[in-house]
């Protein structure tokens, strides 16, 4: 009883696998004709007899590089919005938009934290932040 449910499981979950990756290389030929940069990419169908355990889900990858149509990293955009006084996180924030730059996050704040605390290129006095010179 117990193996005939191990094979339908298997059975299944292979059955998933290839929809899955069909679905991917699908939506890849779609970016590819809006002329949009794919946001996944499509891994090889597996079995999974052959793929390795923590691979086997086969999680789609997302596609490094680019800024998501900023001229300048965050980063960049920071150092810039803090050069000439120092600013809190918010003001940051609201500085950071004021010079163009969009966010593809449901929190921006977040990513703003880590350009902060990051390669130690900025110092915070008081609750503000400033340039490390």
């Amino acid at each position: 009883m117990k193996l005939d449910s191990l094979k339908k499981f298997v059975s299944l979950r292979e059955s998933l696998q290839k929809e899955k990756a069909s679905l991917e290389e699908r939506l890849a030929q779609i970016d590819a004709a809006l002329g949009v940069a794919s946001s996944v990419v499509a891994a090889p169908a597996r079995s999974a007899k052959s793929a390795p355990r923590a691979k086997a889900a086969g999680k789609a990858r997302r596609v490094k590089g680019g800024r998501g149509g900023n001229e300048m990293s965050l980063r960049d955009a920071v150092l810039k919005a803090t050069s000439e006084k120092p600013l809190t996180k918010e003001e940051i924030l609201k500085a950071v938009d004021k010079l163009g730059y969009t966010f593809n996050t449901k929190n921006p704040l977040a990513s703003v934290n880590v350009a902060l605390y990051s390669k130690k290129q900025f110092k915070q006095v008081d609750g503000k932040f400033s340039p490390v010179k």
